[in-house]
């Protein structure tokens, strides 16, 4: 898979102060439209949290990093913006592929791209760092709000894409560095090794580290 695109001569002027968009999510969230912002307190990753989980994985040295459930954008977008690696949003909904890109578009975050995809069957080689916000946790949730009726509630089903994530993750080539807030279901492969932990919003942030044998 091709590396993402270099990053632009030009940019978009944000709408309003870039500490202010990675600083709150009442600032960031004004981007998006009513139902979108409704959604962002249980399915977005809050800014200040995508800010450091994209900090987290570049300073292992990632620089072409994958979100696994884009959603609206947010961390992608946050770490395009306040670091100088390229992220890769892949998300189902084809609405909040537009959402993201749009998004991304405004803030003249260029190092941000979306892609429509099944995360069974999308390719994971050329990425060094992925972040994970437990994505497939809506399936089985009664507790989240749904985004929409599109995805099975189902356990069998949300099994399958933790399984699929969980062997991709095994499978890619080190060096490779992986972040998790909420964690994504399942456990890591063993090749990988915690380097820590620490709070976060109403969860924590996990890195780990694949190396080169």
């Amino acid at each position: 898979m091709s590396s993402p695109p270099a990053p632009e001569t030009t940019r978009t002027k944000p709408i309003v102060a870039l500490d202010d968009i990675l600083a709150s999510d009442v600032e960031f969230d004004a981007i998006y439209d009513d139902r979108t912002r409704q959604l962002s307190p249980q399915h977005w990753t809050p800014i200040r949290v995508a800010a450091r989980a994209a900090r987290l994985l570049t300073e292992t040295g990632a620089t072409r990093i994958l979100d696994v459930g884009s959603g609206a954008g947010k961390f992608c977008i946050a770490g395009a913006l306040s670091t100088n690696a390229h992220f890769l949003g892949v998300e189902r909904r084809e609405h909040l592929v537009h959402i993201a890109s749009g998004a991304a578009s405004r803030l003249g975050a260029t190092r941000a791209t979306f892609v429509q995809a099944d995360i069974a069957t999308f390719p994971f080689e050329g990425f060094d760092g992925v972040y994970l916000y437990n994505p497939f946790h809506e399936q089985v949730s009664d507790c989240l709000r749904q985004i929409d009726a599109t995805l099975e509630r189902s356990k069998n089903v949300y099994r399958h894409f933790v399984r699929c994530k969980t062997e991709k993750l095994a499978d890619m080539a080190a060096p490779v560095a992986v972040v998790t807030f909420n964690g994504f279901g399942g456990a890591m492969p063993p090749s990988y090794t915690c380097l820590g932990d620490e709070p976060a919003a109403n969860d924590r942030l996990e890195l780990w580290l694949k190396l080169l044998r």
